[in-house]
């Protein structure tokens, strides 16, 4: 009996130490990056200046080598036991140098050594960890400066009941985070806001996997004894008292949850010696993993504040092989992308022309921190401005490698003046984090924009058949009414009548006269509108508001409404003049104009806003001696406007245009479905076209027409319209049969099948047009069990192509139907028609034999099981 009692005893023992095992955790184990230093850096196993650790003519293996002023804030969870180490000021310092070692366990005290010096015999510490949440380690000057305090904890070790001591950063953080992406921001001792991390979410050890970062969050140009900063600052403002610098302090933030899914944060600065206020706001999107930032500034000193530059966010990033992708164009060549390495230097991107945002270079970007990257891989910083006037877009780069990238309007010529009391708001800057490449960040983009970004984005929005390829300004009746029932017989679902049916009583498209003229329209628009609701198809209407001819009435009227520079000649871009949306006025007659054409013709259900004339003569007779305020106060007008219309129209649909796509932004998408692409419809172009805007911009919202222009395959330009938002500008009296049999065909496979997977789904761009010879992109809904892919042949080449499709389920089947053809023996997909399993058609792919410039194909594929 004995001898099992013996046996159970010894069992139980062997048990009971295993469940209650301590573990011995080194100092130098911990993350030392998180551990301050007055000089240097922290070493694990060395001295301070790199040599063997040594005390009192000692050498020691294990410990760490610091430097006073010295700290590291351990987390130990309650769950450690003892403290134990050596301490003293290494054999390396000169006599000079003097230490006090001291430990602060969850704010109180337990330990303190007395004044030590080269030579002196090191301290044994032993503290007990029992309940302690957070121990302090420090290493602190004797009180004589910190010339040669060299610190050593040697042989310092943790016991731990469970789990291991977590080092933490020595300064409070805010976290602004999505699904999979992080922005961790630290506020120092000093009460600097700083970027300490972006990028994939992960834990503290991610997060400060470079030690504690000196970049500020949103940087001024100032020098101190923790961070010099002499680039191009995020903010600069001229005082009331003419002093030009300015240093911002945290004062408080605070985190509200808007919705299920999108949280905002606000970060209070000050600068201590004025009264001057900067507001960061951060919003934080979870499922779509985007960032929303911008800012908002206002003081109560005595006299007025000049603005003379404000961002809307600073982003600094650290690698070492940026390329920079960036959208370039001109009329009719929107969407044009360039990608290059980024150098040290400064590179800017900006806009001057006042109203439109888009032309030569455009408010969006993706950076590469990995080299040039693709679809699929490659570390992503994207963004895009929401801002519908002057911006700019700056990345400066360090010889160490740091880019800034810096967001927001044009400084130039905007200085803004700035009274008490009053708030000035930067526009936001929207951007996302992505580890997997181009792809992925373009689609954070979409699945936002359809969610947040434009209105009723999950709203599937009709085909339009237009008149302006057609007909140019001949809007009249008896030339229009004939088209209505062949647009409706072909499919379509809107008719859009575009510029030229408003004016005098004695002369047609007069701008800034919103009637019906009788040249055109001699009863009005009503038996336009009568004979569309007849023949079964809803009616639109082309405006622009913002303009206005010679002829118009409020020119002579209301000269004051105007953007005239005085006693200058007057430059006319297509012969009209700029309305000065910065005075209220003239806002309220554009909001009265257009409602009223609406209150006239209620049953017109779709708009057509387009802007053909940037600022030539950029003066406003409203805002006086401030002209610098033109740029921003004209913008915040025209937002008044689209949010007064769309406030009385709210189940009116839109279309944003700007002599094509010159105003594509996100700032005026939240009032609008679609917007106009580009002037030029010529297929091939647009397959460019819509490849770069899909970048930034989901396919919903491409305003993608067949058209006559360059006289190229109908059925090639069907298969590339029907990868956005279909529609078409033609005379349907004059199309040949073939032509009508193609229309027919694709407007019943598109409404029926392609257009919820295209307008709503994922977007996957599996070939670029810029690399090879054809393009192939592909949509997947966001249950997976339905999918589109478009092959489009740029250029003639020797053989077809295998496509291996991404997004699909792995576990699903999927039939495949190619459609858009005559019949299946003229079908460019060898496996039409066939099952496939997602696994397949992922890892294999599909053969498509399109070889000749033109040839394309439309793949539709549904889950079976």
């Amino acid at each position: 009996m004995r001898k099992y009692f013996l046996f159970f005893t010894f069992l139980f023992f062997l048990t009971g130490t295993r469940a209650y095992a301590q573990e011995k955790v080194a100092l130098s184990q911990l993350n030392l990056r998180l551990m301050t230093t007055g000089y240097g850096t922290v070493k694990a196993h060395r001295s301070i200046d790199n040599r063997p650790l040594s005390l009192q003519g000692k050498s020691y293996e294990q410990g760490v080598g610091t430097h006073a002023d010295s700290r590291i804030i351990v987390s130990l969870e309650k769950r450690g036991v003892r403290f134990t180490a050596l301490a003293g000021v290494d054999d390396e310092a000169s006599p000079k140098g003097s230490v006090v070692f001291k430990i602060t366990a969850d704010d109180k005290v337990v330990y303190t050594s007395p004044v030590m010096h080269k030579g002196d015999k090191p301290e044994k510490i032993d503290i007990n960890l029992k309940e302690v949440n957070r121990l302090v380690l420090e290493a602190l000057s004797g009180n004589d400066g910190i010339n040669n305090d060299h610190a050593d904890w040697v042989n310092a070790v943790f016991e731990m009941r469970e789990g291991k001591p977590v080092a933490l950063p020595d300064a409070k953080l805010i976290e602004v985070s999505t699904k999979d992406i992080l922005l961790t921001l630290a506020i120092d001792k000093d009460n600097n806001l700083m970027q300490q991390y972006i990028g994939k979410k992960g834990g503290l050890d991610v997060v400060f996997a470079r030690s504690e970062q000196r970049d500020q969050a949103y940087p001024t140009i100032q020098s101190s004894s923790r961070f010099v900063y002499w680039g191009e600052p995020a903010l600069h403002v001229v005082h009331s008292d003419g002093h030009t610098s300015t240093q911002l302090k945290y004062v408080n933030h605070e985190t509200v949850q808007l919705d299920d899914h999108v949280t905002q944060t606000r970060i209070t600065l000050k600068d201590p010696n004025y009264p001057f206020y900067t507001d960061l706001f951060y919003k934080a999107y979870n499922k779509q993993n985007v960032l929303e930032q911008w800012t908002v500034i206002y003081h109560e000193e005595q006299a007025d504040v000049l603005v003379k530059e404000a961002a809307s966010a600073a982003i600094t990033l650290h690698a070492r092989d940026y390329w920079l992708t960036q959208f370039t164009g001109d009329w009719a060549n929107e969407f044009g992308m360039d990608e290059y390495p980024l150098t040290a230097g400064s590179k800017v991107l900006e806009n001057k022309w006042g109203i439109t945002s888009a032309n030569g270079r455009q408010p969006h970007f993706m950076v590469s921190l990995d080299g040039k990257s693709s679809e699929t891989e490659g570390e992503i910083l994207a963004g895009t401005l929401a801002w519908s006037g002057n911006f700019r877009l700056q990345f400066e780069r360090s010889l160490s490698g740091q880019l800034t990238v810096l967001a927001g309007m044009n400084p130039w010529s905007a200085d803004y003046t700035l009274p008490a009391g009053k708030k000035y708001a930067t526009p936001s800057f929207i951007y996302t984090y992505s580890l997997h490449g181009k792809g992925e960040a373009s689609r954070n983009f979409h699945r936002w924009a359809l969610a947040y970004g434009i209105r009723d984005g999950q709203t599937l929005l009709r085909t339009i058949f237009n008149n302006w390829e057609a007909t140019g300004m001949n809007t009249a009746d008896h030339t229009i009414i004939p088209f209505l029932k062949p647009a409706h017989d072909l499919g379509f679902e809107l008719f859009l009548l575009d510029d030229g049916w408003f004016g005098l009583k004695n002369k047609a498209r007069v701008l800034g006269e919103w009637e019906a003229t009788p040249i055109m329209h001699p009863q009005g628009m009503q038996p336009l509108i009568t004979a569309a609701r007849q023949t079964g198809i809803d009616f639109g209407l082309w405006v622009e508001m913002e303009m206005a001819n010679p002829d118009a009435r409020l020119v002579t009227e209301h000269p004051e409404w105007l953007l005239t520079e005085p006693n200058r000649p007057q430059h006319l871009q297509r012969g009209q003049y700029v309305l000065d949306l910065a005075n209220p006025e003239v806002q309220d007659f554009c909001i009265r104009s257009f409602n009223k054409i609406l209150s006239d013709y209620p049953d017109i259900s779709f708009v057509k806003w387009d802007c053909n004339s940037p600022f030539h003569n950029p003066y406003s007779h409203y805002l006086g001696n401030k002209q610098q305020h033109l740029w921003y106060e004209y913008t915040l007008g025209l937002y008044r406007v689209f949010t007064q219309c769309v406030q009385a129209n709210p189940r009116l649909q839109m279309m944003l245009c700007s002599a094509g796509g010159a105003r594509c932004d996100y700032g005026a998408m939240r009032f609008f479905h679609e917007f106009w692409t580009s002037d030029n419809t010529t297929p091939l172009k647009r397959v460019f076209i819509q490849w770069g805007a899909s970048h930034v911009f989901p396919a919903k919202i491409h305003g993608a027409h067949v058209t006559h222009m360059g006289r190229q395959p109908f059925k090639f330009a069907f298969d590339v319209a029907m990868s956005g938002c279909l529609g078409m500008d033609a005379d349907p009296t004059q199309m040949t049969g073939e032509e009508k049999k193609i229309t027919l065909r694709a407007l019943e496979v598109y409404k029926n099948r392609l257009r919820p997977v295209v307008q709503l789904g994922d977007l996957y761009r599996l070939v670029s047009p810029y690399e090879n010879s054809r393009s192939v992109v592909s949509y997947v809904n966001e249950d997976k069990n339905q999918a589109v892919v478009f092959v489009y042949q740029v250029n003639d080449y020797t053989e077809g192509i295998k496509v291996r499709l991404q997004g699909l389920n792995p576990e699903k089947s999927y039939r495949l139907e190619e459609v858009n053809i005559d019949s299946p023996a003229t079908a460019a997909c060898r496996e039409n028609g066939k099952t496939l399993s997602g696994k397949t058609l992922m890892e294999d792919g599909i053969y498509f034999d399109c070889k000749k410039r033109f040839d394309s194909a439309s793949l539709y594929f549904i889950a079976v099981r």
